[in-house]
């Protein structure tokens, strides 16, 4: 079996799992409910895509989007297209999956350097080569690596905030520790959407495993008591 053959099979069982859901009623939903899933994409529009960001995107991504959908109403806020992007593909993504960005574990001086000169028109560095999955609303958002220097970074599923003082760190597997990938992360929304009660909810926020803080008393979590 080749490597598109793997994802179609697994698709398939993701798609299946989504669709054994339909009939539950959920409390909290985001979007629309039951999911509506917009048509693929063709390969010429990927394709035309990929050349315009000069990128190729990751294949698991690329399969879904050519042959199941294009968008759709979940996970949580809906799946976005390609033609909802606002990020910059085309430029690089500054991090690995062992250089994140956590805000309690910055001094008060690497956040006004990450920050900068806090210019509205500035490029924000931190949305250079991704693409934004979802948002599961207040800034929280999974986002895509679609463009990394560094290969084991390419391809991974990452959490990303900014509005709450959080950052961007990958999405893990908790019991392996290996990172997201998007069929990971798809199907993950699947599995743990089965799992809960109709009142319930859960965030990406939980697929987050950080290092240990640095030796640095002038850290913010530290400051604000929150770290010891």
């Amino acid at each position: 079996m080749n490597r598109l053959e793997q994802y179609d099979q697994r698709i398939t069982r993701i798609m299946s799992k989504i669709e054994a859901l339909r009939d539950r009623k959920f409390s909290i939903t985001c979007g629309e409910w039951p999911p509506v899933w917009k048509p693929p994409l063709s390969e010429a529009e990927v394709a035309a895509f990929e050349a315009e960001k000069g990128i190729r995107l990751p294949e698991d991504y690329r399969r879904f989007i050519t042959t199941v959908a294009g968008s759709g109403s979940q996970p949580f806020y809906g799946l976005l297209s390609l033609q909802e992007q606002d990020s910059v593909p085309e430029r690089p993504f500054p991090y690995t999956l062992d250089n994140i960005v956590y805000f309690l574990y910055m001094t008060e001086e690497e956040m006004d350097e990450f920050y900068g000169d806090d210019d509205d028109d500035a490029v924000f560095d931190a949305d250079y080569g991704l693409l934004t999955l979802c948002t599961e609303g207040c800034g929280m958002d999974s986002v895509l690596v679609v463009n990394s220097e560094d290969p084991d970074t390419y391809g991974t599923v990452w959490y990303y905030d900014f509005a709450n003082d959080c950052g961007i760190i990958p999405m893990r597997d908790k019991d392996t520790g290996k990172p997201f990938h998007f069929l990971d992360w798809l199907e993950y929304w699947a599995d743990r959407t089965t799992g809960l009660d109709n009142d319930e909810y859960f965030g990406f926020a939980e697929t987050i495993q950080l290092p240990e803080p640095p030796d640095n008393p002038n850290i913010m979590g530290r400051k604000m008591g929150w770290i010891k």
